[in-house]
């Protein structure tokens, strides 16, 4: 047999390291890389951690700050809840060790509640009127009160072509209408015509309230709604008296602006949203953004948080809350 040259040998030996070379190299490499995920899955779940205890700061800060205001409204006649309200200010900022939180409080009695419109206290036709004449005054098209009407009431017969079951069945993902009351005003956006303008315009005045019923602040409530609600009110003029400090705390007040005689006007709400967005790192790497609904028991005294939902973080109400003047660090609270 043939000896293999030295030089052979040592090509092979060559060969030999440098696969192990690469073996090892190619094993580094993984471990580094799930070293890495580790690390960053760590990261997330920290963060996530701080950021839901941030979270429910916040929303006990805001039923203190709800109970605290009722009680103060208790101990005073004529009282409401308005604008001036301190937890009705502009957004508060806090700013812990590395990280942002803004909470925004705002009320809820100052929109319209689909589920009136499922099973209300008022007659039924009273609160239909209020809400076609909304819808058709804000979004320009009547027959989207139709659909939305269609979508929440209990029965299948529609009161427009196409806004019951049959004009959902045919679409590439066939649905049926709930036909219940609803949890969530999204739920809307999705109805027969729903364009994304049309949303956009309507969303502000629209809320889907756990019970039907439910009374509209004067305080609080657009100038659209309210005459949606009187047709023959001065609204305009309501706007002025309220961005001059002016509260409304009794219905003799309502006279001068043609609403004395309007029925589900109150002055106190019994429900708010909390609006709490936070974020972690130096470079905002961790974001988040709530909503915590709470249910003021004004027999007890008692702020209930009902529901609460994580939203996009994204949206002009987010960059709002993102970019108030108003501030408290972390180091000011210590001290109070």
């Amino acid at each position: 047999m043939p000896r293999k040259s030295p030089g052979a040998e040592r090509g092979v030996a060559l060969i030999t390291v440098l696969l192990v070379m690469v073996i090892a190299i190619a094993a580094v490499s993984h471990a580094i890389t799930r070293n890495r995920i580790a690390i960053s899955r760590t990261g997330a779940l920290l963060a996530n951690t701080q950021m839901a205890e941030f979270v429910q700061g916040a929303e006990a800060w805001a039923k203190i700050a709800l109970e605290r205001d009722h009680q103060q409204d208790r101990d005073q006649t004529p009282s409401a809840d308005s604008r001036l309200d301190s937890w009705a200010a502009e957004a508060l900022q806090f700013n812990p060790d590395n990280g942002k939180m803004r909470i925004k409080i705002k009320d809820l009695n100052s929109c319209f509640n689909v589920n009136n419109l499922a099973g209300a206290a008022q007659p039924p036709a009273e609160q239909r009127a209020i809400f076609e004449r909304l819808v058709r005054n804000v979004s320009g098209k009547a027959d989207l009160a139709a659909a939305m009407l269609d979508w929440i009431d209990s029965g299948d017969t529609p009161v427009a072509p196409g806004t019951e079951d049959n004009g959902y069945l045919g679409r590439e993902i066939a649905h049926r209408t709930p036909d219940i009351p609803i949890t969530d005003i999204s739920e809307l956006s999705a109805v027969q015509g729903m364009e994304a303008e049309d949303w956009k315009a309507l969303r502000p005045y629209l809320c889907a309230l756990p019970e039907p019923g439910t009374m509209i602040n004067v305080n609080f409530a657009p100038v659209e709604l309210l005459q949606a609600m009187a047709p023959s009110a001065q609204v305009a003029q309501v706007e002025a008296f309220r961005e001059s400090d002016g509260v409304f705390s009794e219905r003799s007040q309502l006279a001068p602006f043609g609403l004395e005689g309007v029925a589900g006007l109150v002055f106190h709400s019994q429900y708010f949203v909390a609006q709490i967005a936070v974020q972690l790192g130096p470079q905002a790497d961790h974001r988040q953004y709530w909503e915590a609904h709470f249910q003021l028991d004004e027999g007890r005294g008692e702020a209930r948080l009902i529901q609460r939902q994580r939203r996009m973080f994204a949206g002009s109400h987010l960059r709002e809350l993102l970019e108030v003047e108003t501030e408290v660090n972390g180091k000011d609270n210590k001290n109070n």
